[in-house]
């Protein structure tokens, strides 16, 4: 692609995440955010009026695509609307940012992948917490000691009756969301176990709807033990059950050292390390972390230059594999 040629955006679905796309978009050069499309036209409105954008709005992407002459879309719908949409971008010669997760199904990873290898253009998965600062100085001590050996993580949010009544047409359904907190909190933690500790073999795990039972159909509490590839293992437990707030953490050990990474905090052999910071910002909520606007930069980099994709199809199907391996053990061993 030419270095100098504009880069035509269209972002899909205007939830809360979206200002985490928006923002960075609009600090890139070369890349003009051209159109927003959401069911919703009060939130297309509002959206325009508080970024102050000079853009078309749609309330069909498929009209969206067709009628801009686009060169790349972000997806930020609700799940199970991820794949269908990207296949379609893709057969329409758009690259895509895809807000996580792929979809809620193997054959959603399976359609996205075909559709990208025939169309020729490509997918980034948003894991943007491959990109914070905790994730980026922790791999560096891993790199330089040879490795993880073992891992647990836990994420423990809060997530109340009042959160899924937000979004009540999709949220909390199997349907739709494909799943309750492994498939919407949990699943960056379980990107970041299988960067760490390489790709997943199989998991032994339990799910349960303990707080939010009669209110939602999904799991609210799931916790298990991976096994990768590699003969390592990890533990993890995650719930949206506890009322004290969003805590997510992940303990790793190597040859020579232990390292824990609680929410924005990273700490080796028992001693807060002094991390060396990047220059992201906080675009939206802070458990979102400050890694989007890196990993959507390196998106337009590589797509502008012909890179790989900071985070592709390939390595970014593995998390919902285990997940969704997860919820179909109930206490057996199930391969990913």
């Amino acid at each position: 692609m030419n270095e100098n040629k504009r880069i035509r955006v269209g972002v899909i679905g205007l939830g809360a995440v979206s200002n985490n796309h928006i923002r960075p978009l609009l600090s890139l050069e070369n890349v003009e955010l051209c159109a927003l499309c959401d069911i919703n036209e009060e939130k297309l409105q509002k959206k325009k009026l508080d970024f102050s954008l000079d853009v078309s709005l749609y309330t069909d992407y498929k009209e969206m695509i067709e009628n801009e002459k686009l060169d790349t879309v972000h997806i930020l719908t609700p799940h199970y609307l991820h794949a269908p949409m990207t296949v379609y971008a893709l057969e329409h010669g758009l690259d895509v940012f895809l807000e996580k997760p792929m979809g809620i199904s193997l054959s959603d990873i399976d359609a996205i992948r075909t559709a990208e290898k025939q169309s020729g253009r490509r997918v980034c998965v948003c894991f943007q917490n491959r990109f914070s600062d905790t994730t980026v100085n922790a791999k560096k001590i891993i790199e330089a000691d040879g490795g993880v050996l073992s891992a647990y993580a836990t994420v423990i949010w809060n997530r109340d009756a009042s959160y899924y009544a937000q979004d009540l047409s999709w949220r909390g359904k199997w349907a739709t969301e494909g799943g309750g907190v492994m498939i919407n909190q949990a699943i960056h933690t379980l990107d970041l176990l299988c960067q760490f500790l390489g790709t997943p073999e199989s998991v032994k795990a339990s799910c349960q709807n303990h707080h939010l039972e009669g209110i939602i159909e999904v799991e609210d509490m799931c916790e298990g033990l991976i096994r990768f590839q590699n003969g390592r293992q990890a533990l993890f437990y995650t719930t949206t059950a506890f009322d004290g707030g969003n805590v997510t953490s992940l303990y790793l050990t190597t040859k020579n050292h232990t390292i824990f990474i609680q929410n924005e905090h990273l700490y080796l052999d028992g001693e807060k390390y002094e991390m060396v910071e990047t220059e992201s910002e906080y675009y939206g909520k802070e458990c979102y972390g400050k890694g989007h606007q890196a990993l959507i930069s390196l998106f337009y980099q590589a797509i502008r230059g012909g890179y790989e994709m900071p985070v592709d199809t390939e390595s970014a199907q593995y998390a919902l594999r285990l997940l969704l391996a997860a919820y179909q053990s109930n206490g057996t061993e199930t391969v990913v």
